[in-house]
């Protein structure tokens, strides 16, 4: 089980930290599929709370191992946004417009939101159950290449929205702003109670986001199942 955290932890960090700080997805797809290929053999590279809530409703992972992978996913997570913060420097455009959000309700937008979180975690999840958990694709070698082309077209397609379909880049990025500003020396001051307040204030909507998310995979096994029952 160490190593297999171990795994899940570099892969999610780095999966994070290319999320928060690549300018184009086919960067981030690239470096997705390296990191499957890297981790599947000893973890099966999940590095994403959703897919391994998918795994475990697949029955393809015990409840132990669930709560494990996403604590070590979570805390990769964080430590991603830390190293973000560090070498992006905090973002004075970010701050004003963060002032301006708080006048806005934090869930202003969230329905479209909400879909395009839904569907793109759901067909994510249903890529990642085919070619990595089905009798069918059994001993392919192609399954990184899928995973990362679903990401590079999920992106693309729904790019205007900025989904993650992963609940650690979801924190991540939420919590960018306020590793930004700690590591650029504005602890205690306006700018950074500021970044502080609007995390506090979009913290339920990362929180409702995530959970579409969770959503959205659990449809993703309820659907694998119902095609393929005799697929234990």
């Amino acid at each position: 089980m160490r190593n297999k955290l171990l795994i899940e932890a570099v892969g999610t960090f780095f999966l994070c930290l290319a999320s928060l700080v690549a300018t184009n997805p086919l960067s981030v797809a690239a470096l997705l599929c390296a990191l499957i290929y890297m981790g599947a053999p000893v973890s099966l590279a999940h590095y994403n709370p959703a897919v391994s809530l998918s795994f475990w409703l697949r029955g393809r992972a015990g409840t132990r191992s669930l709560w494990s992978y996403v604590a070590v996913q979570l805390t990769a997570a964080i430590f991603a946004a830390s190293v973000a913060g560090f070498l992006l420097g905090h973002d004075s455009e970010h701050a004003k417009g963060a002032v301006d959000a708080l006048a806005d309700s934090a869930f202003e937008g969230f329905g479209v939101t909400a879909v395009v979180e839904l569907l793109g975690t759901f067909v994510l999840a249903f890529v990642i159950l085919m070619v990595g958990t089905s009798r069918l694709t059994a001993g392919t070698s192609y399954f990184g290449l899928a995973i990362a082309a679903a990401v590079l077209g999920l992106s693309a397609i729904f790019g205007e929205f900025n989904p993650t379909m992963n609940p650690a880049v979801s924190l991540a990025s939420a919590l960018l702003g306020v590793c930004s500003a700690l590591f650029d020396g504005l602890l205690g001051t306006k700018t950074f109670v500021t970044e502080a307040v609007f995390l506090a204030k979009i913290v339920p909507r990362m929180l409702a986001e995530i959970a579409v998310q969770l959503v959205g995979a659990a449809s993703a096994a309820w659907f694998f199942r119902r095609m393929f029952p005799e697929d234990r």
